[in-house]
């Protein structure tokens, strides 16, 4: 999950209140109280970002406020077995404009992510490289993009090349440090896994530091993510400690850095420690209210339940975990965003509802004074078709949420998307330099 950057030069105080023709409904899953027209997002048409005849994993999406459009990447699979990464570009209007291949070469390129820096008016994106072609080691890389993708110079480079293989990558970009943070799991062979960071400076793709470890122990951390506080120049990343034992398993920590990556706050802390397991991390940054929220799934009895928590600038928890989901299916593979505002939270899930329906992708809203939207449906999983590993980006008036969807009738697996916008929007109007 993607932060953005953002100057204010001029800020006047005017509303606007956009209205779009709703998507389909949704039906709820039984158990679940039904929501009100009024407090749930206007659904824009369903985007296919992209169908290519074979399967495509992962995405993950940046929002560039510069040129009003988000890019989604994500992991293309041919037929014949071999990853590669592909990009795509979206109006906040909704508009499918041009695409572009990130990567190219031989040997494997998973799990990308993205992060858009708005001073040199570019994306980075990062993924895992099979250095040797047969999976026994993999790096991070990534890749500089100009905003439209047309690049002279396409050459990636090497983000960590330890002989342990690497993980995961999360990538945000620090605003006032002008440098992006590439957080990862390292997996060395018969040593516990860790998390480990490197900074990465914007404006050329210098490697101004090495990389450095963030959590490592006797136990296994995986799942790492990262946001960017501009209020304070500061990042948190949050990950997942496996404890391995039935009282406690798996928890939730998480560290505060400067923008120079240095450790601040005392260190490592923890955000949920209840006995049953809390895995699977997001984490997003409002700036405006200088406020992170952590979410995760959390095992409740035989389901997964999907829950938030706020966290101060300062690192503090403000108030209890609060659930998001609640619904008696699993609710899995979430992912969290801020709207440019940096005033309000967009919570993006999977939950399968048993056979024959596949997984549907569901979202709420939760606003920075820590008030919670009713959930919504996104879209629905049809018969034997699953819509899974839903991505979210925010813009200035609505996000773009975008998932893996199965094609009807074939072996395929597409890229769709979706705007969201919310029911109410007072958007003020803001000049930037």
């Amino acid at each position: 999950m993607s932060t953005r950057g953002k100057t204010l030069s001029v800020l006047i105080a005017s509303a606007l209140m956009l209205a779009v023709v709703a998507g389909a409904a949704m039906a709820r899953p039984s158990g679940l109280a039904a929501t009100s027209a009024a407090s749930t997002p206007h659904l824009g048409r369903e985007i296919t970002i992209s169908d290519l005849d074979n399967m495509q994993y992962g995405p993950a999406i940046a929002y560039n406020w510069k040129h009003r459009e988000y890019l989604v990447v994500w992991e293309n699979m041919w037929g014949g077995g071999g990853h590669d990464i592909y990009a795509q570009r979206i109006s906040d209007q909704g508009e499918v404009l041009s695409w572009f291949s990130v990567t190219a070469g031989a040997n494997n390129r998973m799990q990308p992510d993205v992060a858009y820096d708005p001073v040199n008016d570019q994306y980075l994106v990062v993924w895992i490289y099979d250095v040797h072609g047969n999976g026994s080691d993999w790096d991070v890389h990534g890749r500089l993009i100009p905003w439209n993708g047309d690049d002279p110079n396409p050459n990636e480079f090497a983000i960590c090349n330890w002989a342990s293989s690497q993980w995961k990558p999360r990538v945000t970009y620090g605003r006032a440090q002008e440098e992006f943070l590439v957080v990862w799991m390292n997996a060395p062979a018969a040593v516990p896994t860790y998390i480990s960071a490197r900074r990465v400076t914007a404006a050329n793709g210098g490697l101004p530091a090495g990389g450095f470890t963030i959590s490592s122990g006797s136990e296994n951390r995986d799942h790492p993510d990262v946001a960017y506080n501009l209020a304070r120049n500061e990042y948190l990343v949050v990950w997942d400690v496996d404890y391995g034992g039935a009282s406690t398993g798996l928890d939730i920590h998480a560290v505060r850095l400067e923008g120079n990556g240095n450790e601040l706050g005392g260190g490592e802390f923890g955000i949920a420690g209840w006995p049953d397991d809390e895995a699977r991390p997001a984490v997003a940054a409002c700036d405006a209210a200088d406020q992170y929220l952590v979410g995760w799934q959390s095992l409740q009895t035989s389901v997964y339940n999907l829950y938030v928590r706020f966290i101060r600038g300062d690192g503090t928890m403000d108030g209890g975990p609060e659930e998001i989901g609640g619904s008696p299916f699993n609710e899995t593979e979430h992912d969290i965003a801020c709207s440019i505002s940096g005033q309000e939270y967009l919570v993006a899930w999977q939950q399968y509802s048993g056979s024959p329906t596949g997984p549907s992708v569901w979202g709420r809203q939760v606003h920075s004074d820590k008030s919670i939207a009713p959930e919504f449906g996104i879209i629905a999983g049809a018969t034997g078709d699953e819509r899974t590993h839903p991505a979210v980006a925010g813009g200035y008036v609505n996000y773009l949420t975008a998932w893996e969807h199965d094609r009807a009738g074939t072996s395929y697996q597409d890229i769709h998307g979706r705007l969201l916008i919310p029911h109410l929007v007072f958007l003020p109007l803001v000049i930037r330099s």
